[in-house]
């Protein structure tokens, strides 16, 4: 499931290596996420909760282990030229199978790669890595402007989420 994918499996990963690295009192956990960790959008509500589950976890656990020499940075892509939304789960929990025009459009995964690679040897607590001003906007409107960003996820779920025609 997509939930032990990109929750379960990062936690099981961390808390592997976490006694080594508390014993050597240095490391670094890096944790790729996405914008939709910290927004919600149509369509892609189980990968969304997924992603804000590890936000969660890492925020916490974050301060758990600063003063122990640990540094947890969240990476969080925007659109990367991916094969993620044809094997995305919907809402009712079947495939959803498209490409999507923006994932189409979205970053280089090379360009992605050492954008990445940067804010790792930058040690960034968290760090949005888009092309698209949408993914670095939409995170501050959740935070300043709820009902804003509410409302244009709506548009977006109205557009995405049309009834099928027979």
């Amino acid at each position: 499931s997509v939930l032990a994918v990109n929750y379960v499996g990062p936690i099981a990963l961390t808390k592997a290596l976490l006694p080594s690295m508390i014993e050597a009192k240095c490391g670094q956990i890096v944790v790729i996420s996405s914008v939709q960790g910290l927004i919600g959008l149509p369509a892609r509500t189980a990968y969304s909760a997924s992603k804000h589950a590890l936000h969660g976890f890492f925020d916490g656990l974050r301060a758990e282990v600063a003063s122990r020499g640990i540094s947890v940075n969240l990476i969080c892509p925007g659109y990367v030229k991916t094969a993620l939304s044809l094997n995305a789960v919907s809402g009712d929990g079947g495939k959803y199978g498209k490409m999507d025009a923006t994932t189409a459009k979205g970053m280089d995964p090379q360009v992605f790669a050492s954008k990445a690679m940067t804010a790792i040897a930058l040690k960034e607590s968290e760090v949005v890595i888009a092309d698209d001003w949408n993914a670095h906007v939409a995170p501050f409107l959740r935070l300043l402007a709820p009902s804003v960003l509410e409302w244009v996820m709506r548009k977006r779920a109205k557009k995405e989420l049309k009834p099928k025609s027979d």
